[in-house]
């Protein structure tokens, strides 16, 4: 089949997202079945046969330079390789990996970005049965953007590598057999968003959904909470696309398998099932205390779709400057998460995500902060279940631009032409998520500069989801300062001390003080936990703070096969003429 290829979208900074559908904060699983599979909740009602995982074994074409890239595409004629996804170019032999901390991987002005670069097309077929449903697909993570095409037809285009991507194929779906192509940028103007300290990796780095629903379906649930003098209420949002005449929306509580609470309305586009003075268990980091609620579409007695989703009683509240869940302060024994894996770098499964978990429980971590992006969802869901507190970051970082050339940190987060994208990622965080228990603070991000654009996305926060508070680090060096929670990075020992005795400043009270990170742990810290530790216990403003980082990135060889000296290697041991060391 033959395609005209788009060569612009990815250096074109009047176009980000074409034909694509806003997030939602679908049922769990959002990572394939296999999280119905391994839970522990028995109760197995999901509509688990509409979504189909497209992930496993995919053809690809890397092409070095853009420049060999045709500018129509005929996938009868292309000699494709076999690869598996989810993966990484650079983890399955296409590119070289690159350790970068701060710079960007190129001197070029944003927006703009080299015209010549990597680029790799992917294709899959797939079968389609009947016509006569609807179809949308999911990517969780796509570094650095998509192109998207079905039959030969350009569907759309997406950025931002770890939120999820959704677009409706119902239109260009035939019955039978149908290709999909997806056409992959090693770098666009999202990459000035993506500068986080990690490996630079790139590829279809998160599992790829279909979801077959049928004319009338559950498109979106969002589960909220709310405490009350007499008990909780719960309002589950739901959001129906087709016709629901005549239809009834039903959702059941389930805890420890043991029927609640059930509840059936008339179904419209938009409607709320309330549940109201619930005598429910809370929610903690210490004792996780989960519910359970299918949410289901009827027709008469006939059941359409039924979704599952975990629920989790809490409430955060900052009094003066004490941070509280259900009104108790805390104290984040923190960690930050990256997606690392030794071996598939950004691709981690469901049971390297668990083991993670399991291992911070058993070290008396209790927090996360997901750094730099919105993890795989499952993680979060995993967090509820196991108990962690989670800050939620949203994927920006724009630490190149504080380096040469551009030596200018807020030169991206203070030019308001790009709020959009900012906002775009922050929406696309919160609308997924936002049904978590174990989310106690959003992040707008990480080293970014800047507070126009963080504002922008701050009053969206603020406006949908007051409950939950913000941070951002970034604007402690600027005359913002602070959101929601004053937030810093590596504050040394005497510091941190004034900051409980409140005699750092009037920017520093009345606001809980958060370390977002400390204690750097790459290579052989950390150092000075004990001191810290014994003045965050000595004030009740001082929140705590997370450790940089869980995990070093590295990649693991088979010294023998690879020819490399040692068996893990870092930045620099790749030929890669930019890195940042380990």
């Amino acid at each position: 089949m033959k395609y005209s290829i788009n060569k612009t979208n990815f250096n074109d900074f009047s176009v980000f997202e074409i034909n694509k559908l806003e997030g939602r904060g679908y049922a769990i699983p959002y990572s394939s079945v296999e999280t119905l599979k391994k839970t522990s909740l028995k109760k197995e009602r999901t509509s688990s046969d509409m979504v189909r995982v497209l992930s496993g074994n995919w053809e690809f074409k890397y092409f070095a330079s853009n420049k060999d890239l045709p500018d129509v595409i005929d996938t009868e004629t292309i000699a494709f390789d076999k690869i598996k996804i989810p993966s990484t170019w650079q983890r399955t032999g296409y590119d070289s990996p690159a350790y970068i901390n701060c710079p960007y991987a190129f001197d070029d002005k944003p927006p703009y970005v080299p015209y010549e670069q990597p680029v790799g097309v992917y294709r899959k077929t797939f079968e389609i049965n009947s016509l006569n449903k609807n179809y949308i697909i999911s990517f969780l993570g796509v570094i650095s953007c998509l192109d998207l095409y079905i039959n030969g037809q350009f569907v759309g285009y997406s950025e931002g590598a770890h939120n999820t991507a959704e677009f409706d194929l119902t239109k260009y779906l035939v019955e039978g057999e149908n290709e999909l192509v997806a056409v992959i940028h090693k770098w666009s103007n999202a990459t000035f968003l993506e500068c986080q300290d990690m490996f630079r990796e790139n590829g279809i780095f998160r599992d790829v959904l279909l979801y077959e629903m049928p004319e009338t379906y559950l498109n979106d649930v969002y589960l909220r909470t709310k405490e009350t003098p007499k008990g909780w209420n719960l309002d589950i949002n739901v959001e129906i696309n087709g016709n629901p005449e005549g239809l009834c929306a039903y959702a059941e509580i389930y805890y420890k398998n043991k029927l609640i609470a059930k509840k059936c309305v008339p179904a419209e586009k938009n409607c709320v099932i309330n549940f109201n003075n619930l005598d429910v268990k809370t929610w903690n980091a210490e004792i996780p205390e989960v519910y359970t609620a299918y949410v289901s579409l009827y027709n008469g007695e006939d059941e359409i779709m039924t979704q599952r989703n975990f629920i989790g009683f809490k409430t955060v509240k900052i009094k003066k400057d004490i941070f509280t869940v259900n009104g108790k302060k805390i104290k984040i024994k923190g960690v930050n998460h990256h997606d690392t894996h030794y071996k598939n770098g950004y691709v981690m499964s469901f049971d390297d995500l668990e083991k993670d978990i399991k291992l911070m429980k058993s070290l008396n971590v209790n927090a996360v902060r997901t750094s730099h992006y919105p993890p795989d969802a499952t993680f979060i869901a995993l967090c509820d279940i196991y108990g962690l507190y989670v800050i939620d970051e949203a994927d920006i970082e724009t630490h190149g631009a504080a380096c040469e050339p551009h030596n200018n940190f807020d030169l991206i987060s203070h030019d308001l032409a790009w709020a959009p994208r900012y906002l775009d990622r922050v929406k696309r965080m919160y609308l997924r998520d936002r049904s978590r228990a174990g989310i106690i603070m959003w992040s707008l991000g990480n080293e970014a500069g800047g507070y126009a654009c963080q504002d922008v996305c701050y009053e969206y926060l603020h406006d949908v989801c007051p409950e939950i508070p913000v941070h951002y680090e970034g604007v402690v060096r600027n005359e913002r300062h602070s959101y929601d929670v004053v937030s810093e990075m590596y504050t040394d020992h005497k510091k941190v001390e004034k900051t409980g005795k409140h005699t750092r400043g009037k920017k520093y009270t009345p606001k809980p003080f958060f370390l977002c990170e400390y204690a750097h742990a790459m290579g052989v810290g950390p150092g000075g936990l004990e001191e810290y530790w014994d003045i965050f216990y000595k004030y009740d403003n001082l929140m705590g703070g997370c450790i940089w980082e869980w995990a070093d990135h590295s990649v693991k060889h088979d010294k023998k096969k690879d020819g490399f000296k040692y068996e893990y290697t870092y930045g620099g041991d790749h030929g890669e003429k930019l890195h940042d060391g380990n």
